[in-house]
């Protein structure tokens, strides 16, 4: 049976397969498959994060103008 899913082949030590293994028995994870993916998504949204962070911090550095000069209605 076909699936519309990508797969991804990973090999890792024993000391890493120990840690997932671990932790499927502390989330009563029912495959490996489940928590590796589990984290690897946490992974991304904290890069992400990192990523927006950054950009926001290169924002504020620029130059600012009051609210009354930006909000002014026109009349």
């Amino acid at each position: 049976m076909s699936t519309a899913k990508k797969r991804v082949n990973l090999t890792i030590d024993d000391d890493l397969y120990d840690d997932f293994e671990a932790l499927k028995e502390l989330r009563h994870e029912s495959s490996l498959a489940s928590v590796i993916l589990d984290l690897a998504r946490e992974a991304l949204e904290i890069n992400e994060d990192l990523y927006f962070s950054k950009m926001a911090e290169g924002r504020m550095k620029e130059k600012r103008y009051p609210h009354d000069v930006v909000w002014v209605k026109k009349k």
